[in-house]
């Protein structure tokens, strides 16, 4: 279906669900075209090339609220739903919190976002496959030692309306793109307990556009570069030391911090963060931003799930936490407003600061290069985090060796609180994004 197609679709099912008893109502029709193609070692492993549509419709009777789901797209279907919807509704419990959007937040970011791209949806299967043969042949050329664990090529379109019964009715498409590579190394190190380990690691690039993603050289390179760093890696002696933070591990912290600042976990009272906004926690180095309406990033759109128009929110400033991340419930339980936050994720990322890597790494006498983080640990609800990890270590300012088999441990308060200087190579690869940054003492431990 075209959006306006949708658009007719969406705006007659919200007034279908008014005229048969609804006090409100609303209503999501989303169509997606998804393709993923994985190779390893020259031949195809997996294939997936797939077309599929919902429409989601959501009513209230007296403060009682249904939602109904349905991949049946007919008007006696349709029909039939609101009907399904309705009756539910009137034996839910009350919920005095709910209710639709505030008008005045209803709206899209105006200008050109540069989410949709029409060569996505154009690209001949034969080429995206083409592109993970290549991928793969790329990596296993820089090195004999490389044994590829697959690469993979894969995009996506999704069109999305959303309606309701206080007149908002809009519409976009999104596109997506991932090249991705997984490899091995044997690690035979002289000595240790490493002898005869595979050593692993990753790299992808990710962006709405084609045309915007890494060339595959680089990709491939980077992560062949990433799996032969790790061969010969010793385990660290447990220590208390500084900590730099390259952007994917960075970016995993954040995620955590993410759950921390999300609305519903705050008012379900788990989160670390619970009554300390306006509160400093962090550096002053720390600013965060959650910013949906950033033109040709992963994470924009026009307007969330709820028809909210996207803005741009100062999540921490210089270290003082100012907002949570909420839709209209989750606002309306918490006394705030809206910040946009309905459904899919935004671009949540760490302002840059004004440091190269090389300058970070170099102010560091004896500490760890973090570039992987492994398994459960980071505790958004008590605060905790400790985790599996691996790395380089440093010495006298430089990269030394690799070491591996060791937890790093400490809270998220005392990370952000430890974060003295932050790198200006944030990258866009995903929505939720960090420069390189130093925390000055974590614990590490090892032998």
């Amino acid at each position: 279906m075209t959006i306006d197609e949708m658009k007719v679709l969406a705006d007659r099912t919200v007034k279908h669900a008014v005229t048969s008893g609804a006090e409100t109502a609303e209503v999501g029709v989303i169509e997606n075209t998804e393709f993923e193609a994985t190779v390893r070692n020259g031949s195809i492993e997996t294939l997936l090339e797939s077309v599929s549509n919902h429409i989601m419709i959501q009513v209230s009777v007296d403060k009682r609220k249904a939602t109904v789901t349905s991949s049946d797209l007919s008007e006696t279907s349709i029909e039939w739903l609101i009907g399904e919807a309705i009756e539910l509704a009137h034996v839910m419990d009350p919920d005095l919190f709910f209710d639709l959007p505030d008008p005045e937040e209803l709206g899209s970011v105006e200008g050109e976002l540069k989410v949709y791209d029409p060569e996505t949806l154009s690209l001949p299967t034969e080429r995206k496959i083409q592109i993970a043969l290549d991928l793969e042949r790329a990596a296993c050329s820089l090195d004999r030692r490389i044994i590829s664990n697959g690469a993979t090529f894969s995009n996506d379109v999704k069109s999305k309306v959303i309606a309701n019964s206080l007149g908002f009715c809009d519409g976009y498409r999104k596109t997506s793109n991932l090249i991705l590579l997984s490899c091995a190394a044997e690690d035979k190190p002289k000595s240790g307990e490493n002898t005869g380990k595979k050593q692993s690691s990753f790299w992808y690039s990710a962006a709405p556009s084609f045309e915007a993603l890494e060339p595959i050289e680089h990709v491939a390179g980077t992560a062949v570069s990433r799996t032969l760093e790790k061969l010969g890696a010793v385990r660290p002696k447990t220590c208390e030391v500084p900590v730099v933070f390259d952007p994917h591990t960075a970016a995993v912290f954040l995620e955590a911090v993410a759950s921390a600042v999300d609305g519903g976990n705050i008012y379900r009272k788990s989160s670390f963060l619970v009554d300390k906004l306006d509160q400093l926690i962090g550096s002053p180095a720390v600013t965060i931003i959650d910013d949906a309406s950033l033109a040709g990033k992963l994470g924009t759109r026009p307007f969330d799930e709820e028809g909210v128009r996207s803005r741009r929110t100062i999540v921490m400033a210089k270290g003082r936490l100012k907002s949570y991340r909420m839709d209209s419930y989750q606002a309306r339980k918490l006394d705030k407003k809206t910040t946009g936050n309905s459904g899919d994720t935004s671009n949540f990322y760490i302002e840059p600061g004004l440091y190269n890597r090389g300058e970070i790494i170099a102010t560091v006498r004896e500490g760890l290069f973090l570039t992987m983080l492994f398994g459960p640990g980071a505790n958004w609800v008590t605060g905790d985090f400790s985790q599996g990890a691996q790395g380089i270590w440093i010495e006298n300012g430089e990269l030394a060796y690799p070491v591996d088999g060791f937890t790093i441990t400490s809270t998220f308060l005392g990370m952000l609180d430890g974060i003295e200087m932050i790198a200006n190579d944030l990258d866009w690869r995903r929505s939720t994004t960090s420069p390189t940054f130093k925390v000055k003492g974590m614990t590490i431990s090892g032998t």
